[in-house]
């Protein structure tokens, strides 16, 4: 198999950042597989923050388990959105594909068997935009005989892609007031989940930086999809007691397979199926947004 780079953007996080890397070491085709890692730079006005970036990017240098190890140390602070734009734009020009993946979360050991068995199914499948590794959990899936759909939102936890793909991103979102003025784009686009609208306004105001909102975004003007494992191989750590975002309800339910035994069973065109499209992005729905923040607040009580 014609295995993509991998790539990770960490910060100032070592003990996820060593968690997720021994969970990608555990995939078989890790070890022929070229890792690039990107660490972002100190915050200025964050006290203590530099040693724990000193410490991640120590870590980084003696990364060991894969083909090759690249690492790029940032002197300044980038922030997330231009560190993943600059740094997916950089490996996928070189290689045509990419894998990126989150510091905070913990792999199947099947990831990257599924990551690059999908991107060299799909590569000329134009109406796939996106792969990833994570899925909700789905019900009523007695009758649908694979282990991937087509999803039409885009996912920030494990995702891969293409270079023709990639070039095609507005990231200056140049139709915005297109969309600003048209309330029925706006609620076609809320489809894939009721955030996406207001995420796309508060970048647009300056209010967020986020890089997956304006890829979402694009993806949505070309009637593009994601690839989805029908049972999820990623789990996002992030909210366990020990992290960062411990006080921070997690309402996004899924279906972990640690392995899968042997190749997943897919044709060479999926087509789009409504009902699951639908169940794989109702936790986006305001329903589940209201419940979430409520569980939050009580959490943070």
């Amino acid at each position: 198999m014609n295995l993509a780079p991998i790539v990770i953007f960490a910060f100032n996080r070592l003990d996820v950042l060593k968690h997720l890397v021994e969970s990608l070491k555990a995939n078989v085709e890790a070890a022929e597989s070229n890792l690039f890692v990107f660490v972002d730079g100190p915050r200025p006005d964050k006290p203590g923050e530099e040693g724990k970036v000193r410490a991640v990017r120590e870590y980084v240098k003696g990364i060991k388990g894969f083909k090759a190890l690249h690492y790029t140390f940032s002197d300044k602070n980038k922030g997330l959105a231009r560190s993943v734009i600059e740094g997916t734009t950089k490996v996928v020009n070189e290689y045509g594909k990419v894998i990126v993946v989150e510091d905070d979360l913990f792999l199947s050991k099947s990831f990257l068997l599924f990551m690059n068995q999908m991107l060299n199914l799909y590569e000329c499948d134009d109406r796939v935009m996106q792969v990833s590794g994570f899925g909700t959990k789905l019900n009523n899936l007695s009758d649908y005989p694979y282990d991937a759909y087509l999803n039409e939102r885009a996912h920030s936890w494990s995702w891969g892609t293409w270079k023709d793909r990639w070039a095609t991103i507005d990231w200056n979102v140049s139709d915005f007031d297109i969309l600003k003025a048209d309330k029925n784009r706006q609620r076609e686009f809320c489809k894939r989940g009721s955030d996406l609208f207001s995420m796309l306004r508060k970048y647009m105001e300056g209010k967020n930086n986020s890089w997956y909102i304006r890829f979402e975004y694009s993806m949505f003007k070309q009637r593009r999809y994601t690839v989805c494992p029908i049972r999820s191989l990623v789990r996002n750590d992030g909210f366990i007691a020990e992290a960062t975002h411990c006080n921070v309800y997690n309402r996004y339910k899924i279906n972990f397979e640690e392995c899968h035994e042997g190749d997943f069973n897919v044709p060479e065109r999926l087509q789009p199926v409504e009902h699951i499209m639908r169940e794989a992005v109702k936790y986006w729905s305001i329903r589940y947004r209201i419940y979430g923040k409520i569980r939050t607040y009580f959490n943070k009580m």
